[in-house]
């Protein structure tokens, strides 16, 4: 699995490879192999100059990412969130307003909620269909459910309005 961690001044890249138990660390052209064992879902032990390390990666939550069980304070992108970015996907931060766009064109193909539902942040909202790939766009936020603005099997451009929490 692949993420990107963005500081304050510096975006680096992770590779998680469980095949063969390793973790590649890239920041520009430099690379870094650490050996990693998955203990858990989303828990490693990382071995980096003979000391151990339990690094956690959580999919949901402000603190994605502990050391030995301390949080992180980053922002921590995961491939699906990498790959909305390339399709051209606004920033995390962007999407933190109530108003839930497009950012590009497709069929939405299920909505699995009705206005008046509360949502928590990270919940799945809808399900688009772009590029012949089914995408899963959760909430960015915790709140109720607003509007509605479109319904199943209706095509969509960019910059849509599909949803707003409020």
């Amino acid at each position: 699995m692949k993420y990107e961690i963005n500081t304050i001044d510096q975006a680096i890249q992770i590779e998680i490879l469980p095949d063969k138990e390793k973790i590649m660390i890239q920041q520009g052209k430099n690379k870094l192999m650490f050996d990693a064992v998955r203990v858990q879902p989303e828990m490693y032990s990382v071995l980096m100059n003979n000391r151990s390390f339990v690094v956690g990666v959580c999919s949901m939550g402000k603190n994605r990412v502990t050391v030995n069980g301390t949080p992180i304070s980053l922002q921590l992108l995961d491939a699906v969130h990498l790959h909305l970015r390339e399709l051209g996907w606004e920033s995390m931060q962007e999407t933190k307003a109530g108003l839930i766009e497009t950012q590009i064109p497709g069929l939405i193909t299920q909505i699995f909620h009705q206005v008046g539902d509360m949502v928590n942040e990270g919940e799945p909202l809808f399900l688009m269909e772009a590029m012949k790939m089914e995408n899963e766009i959760k909430a960015p936020l915790t709140g109720r459910i607003s509007k509605i603005s479109v319904k199943e099997g209706q095509t969509v451009d960019k910059g849509t309005n599909i949803m707003e929490i409020g």
